[in-house]
């Protein structure tokens, strides 16, 4: 019988975030990882043979669901290709490709530091230091400050993850994925890749990268990348609308980032990249979600759009009904240019609707507020379809 909870990572991969907290995967929930698998505190090495890991491959393995993987469970129960499954038949790490038995690092997701340009509403100081200020007026506290185990009201920002015990496993590996911060800004990242050209590791490691589109690389790390065996660049488009999209990515150069992104597609043969893009789908962005995949599949640029669920409050399923219903409408009635897009739609169409979380609708109120009088931004005029 098939095992529907087996996930290729749990033997070949660690995430690795800006402050240093390992997890087996990005998607795993904090409450269910060991507080002290840091790498001020252990190795990578260590935190990988660590009893709670390998108590988690055996859970795996008896077809259990894993509390800390409920994200990919929640996809695959409203009919979407999560990320677990979408692991398991990658050509590179996927469950073919690994040895339940013999099992080695050879897969990181490495987020490295909160160096951030930006100041993303479903962001927070963990991933973008810039978001610091604004936590510590709204919360008392900063989500970063509570990563580090620091006491509230402490003043340390900027984050950098310990990558020593990194280095040596860079023999072994074949796929490494950087996300934010914005890795293209962050100085350790480009340190890495270069040692990995250095050593001749390059040539095997497939790199994959989340970008938010606002910088462009200097020509010299162009030419770093077409050392690497391929390049998959996710970009971070939410949406074709230029007051959304600058709503929701506060700081972003609407316009910039869109030419950005046609001059990665541009040299995607060159270096040998794949482009993809992984709009963030929340309250301020879905009900023109089918023009932003068009505009991203008319570059053929590969479409993967995920419904945001943290913070919860930003989520679909906190609209009330009336609110959901005018998304509804408007896909049901949108003249769609391919069935995959449809899909797409349908499916967060789906997922809107799977839950009723509208009790918190005071709570996306509230904070909606706080950032607009911080960022002087206005929520009813940038949508002026939503009646709440």
């Amino acid at each position: 019988m098939e095992n529907k909870t087996f996930c290729s990572v749990l033997w070949n991969h660690q995430m690795v975030d800006g402050t240093g907290r390992v997890k087996p995967c990005c998607r795993f929930l904090e409450d269910y990882r060991p507080k002290d698998h840091t790498l001020d505190n252990y190795s990578i090495q260590e935190i990988f043979d660590s009893d709670f890991q390998n108590d988690l491959r055996k859970r795996i393995l008896a077809g259990e669901r894993l509390e800390g993987c409920t994200r990919c469970y929640e996809e695959e129960d409203n009919n979407k290709k999560s990320l677990r499954m979408r692991l398991n038949e990658h050509p590179k790490v996927g469950a073919k490709t690994v040895d339940t038995e013999n099992y080695k690092l050879e897969y990181l997701e490495l987020s490295l530091s909160n160096d951030c340009n930006l100041m993303c509403r479903m962001c927070d100081s963990r991933y973008s230091f810039k978001l610091f200020d604004e936590e510590q007026e709204y919360h008392g506290k900063t989500f970063v400050g509570k990563a580090i185990g620091s006491e509230p009201g402490s003043k340390i920002k900027h984050t950098k993850a310990n990558l020593d015990s990194i280095y040596p496993h860079l023999k072994d590996m074949k796929y490494i994925k950087f996300t934010g911060g914005e890795p293209l800004i962050i100085p350790d990242h480009w340190k890495l890749i270069e040692h990995a050209v250095e050593k001749g590791y390059a040539k095997n490691i497939r790199l994959n990268y989340s970008t938010n589109c606002t910088v462009w690389p200097k020509k010299k790390i162009v030419d770093i990348w077409k050392e690497f065996d391929h390049i998959e660049l996710a970009v971070s488009l939410d949406s074709i609308i230029k007051e959304e999209n600058e709503y929701q990515r506060h700081l972003t150069n609407h316009e910039s980032a869109l030419k950005n992104i046609d001059k990665y597609v541009e040299i995607a043969d060159t270096v040998g990249m794949t482009v993809v893009a992984r709009p963030t789908v929340t309250i301020y962005n879905a009900y023109h979600l089918p023009e932003t995949l068009e505009w991203l599949d008319d570059r053929n640029i590969m479409l993967n759009p995920t419904h945001l669920t943290f913070p919860l409050y930003l989520g679909l399923t906190v609209l009330p009904q009336s609110q959901k219903d005018i998304i509804k409408q408007k896909y049901h009635n949108y003249d769609y240019k391919n069935e995959t897009i449809k899909n797409l739609c349908d499916y967060i169409l789906t997922y809107m609707y799977s839950q009723d979380k509208s009790n918190i609708l005071d709570k996306f109120k509230s904070h909606t507020a706080f950032w607009d009088k911080s960022r002087s931004q206005d929520f009813k005029t940038v949508y002026p379809y939503y009646t709440f």
